[in-house]
């Protein structure tokens, strides 16, 4: 009798979880004002694909004038969405960081700020870069330190321990060495390399142990 009454709980439950999950995976058609979309639909399924361009004197607020949008998990990959022609989308810079707008895109005579990744430095003393009739002026590029250092250097019998993996080190940076089993260095088991103005400090050998007798 209980497992009658169970499996009759199961069918009623069970449709109505899964029609909630597939409603919560389809995506509203958007409100595009001075744009339009296709194809037109009220909702859109997980995974599927809306193209919108915009009418004269706006765009998408995206690179290019005809944008793609993906519906994903109920929400879609960027909210589609016509701004001014004069306004800019925000800018790919490798190896840099800046504000980001809270709108998505920034407004004609905005001027944003770049700040460099450790290890990196402005190129040509450019740090700024203001939008101008829909576009950035001089948009600043981050390039490498010479202050920076590459990947530390190999000694003979010892392996650097405490370090993940990276390609660059910056000023100061610390990488700590360790003598393999049967070698120390006047006593020490391990020591630690400094980068310095892009050069590695030199370090000490690890030798092998002598036995007195």
């Amino acid at each position: 009798m209980c497992s009658r009454y169970l499996g009759f709980i199961l069918l009623v439950w069970f449709p109505g979880a899964l029609h909630a999950q597939s409603a919560a995976l389809h995506c509203p058609a958007p409100s595009l004002v001075r744009g339009y979309f296709f194809p037109v639909k009220e909702t859109y399924s997980h995974d599927s694909k809306l193209t919108y361009a915009c009418r004269n004197t706006h765009k998408p607020a995206v690179q290019g004038w005809w944008a793609e949008s993906v519906c994903q998990h109920g929400t879609w990959s960027h909210t589609p969405r016509c701004i001014e022609e004069q306004a800019c989308i925000p800018p790919t810079i490798a190896n840099a960081k800046y504000t980001e707008a809270s709108e998505g895109w920034y407004e004609e005579g905005h001027i944003i700020r770049i700040t460099c990744d450790k290890g990196y430095e402005h190129k040509d003393n450019i740090a700024t870069a203001k939008c101008i009739n829909g576009t950035w002026s001089s948009l600043p590029m981050c390039e490498i330190s010479i202050k920076t250092c590459r990947a530390p250097p190999k000694i003979a019998h010892a392996v650097i321990v405490d370090q993940g993996y990276q390609e660059l080190f910056p000023e100061d940076t610390e990488v700590k060495y360790e003598c393999e089993d049967g070698y120390s260095i006047e006593g020490s088991h391990n020591y630690t390399l400094f980068c310095l103005a892009g050069t590695w400090t030199e370090g000490p050998m690890c030798s092998k142990w002598t036995i007195c007798r």
